[in-house]
């Protein structure tokens, strides 16, 4: 049982949001990963972030993206394998 739960931290414990999962035991041993909602960003690559962010194409329409998309035939990940295989 693999689970995410949102929970609060209140005078040093940390009290779920919602009614556990029925599953889970009194007394039973459990390990919990801490993880802010708002800090999830962190996981993110800054220099990978920006450097997209230096690259990308400032002004491109959704019709655009549309018609490139368009052109390819098959699967999506086919195409950037194949694409990939070219470089």
């Amino acid at each position: 049982m693999r689970r995410q739960i949102e929970v609060v931290y209140e005078k040093g414990v940390l009290r779920p949001l919602a009614p556990l999962p029925e599953e889970i035991r009194e007394q039973q041993h459990l390990i919990v990963t801490v993880e802010p909602l708002d800090g999830r960003e962190v996981w993110l690559d800054a220099a990978c972030v920006a450097a997209a962010a230096r690259d990308a194409e400032p002004v491109v329409s959704l019709e655009e993206v549309r018609k490139i998309l368009a052109n390819i035939h098959g699967p999506l990940a086919q195409a950037v394998a194949a694409e990939r295989e070219e470089r």
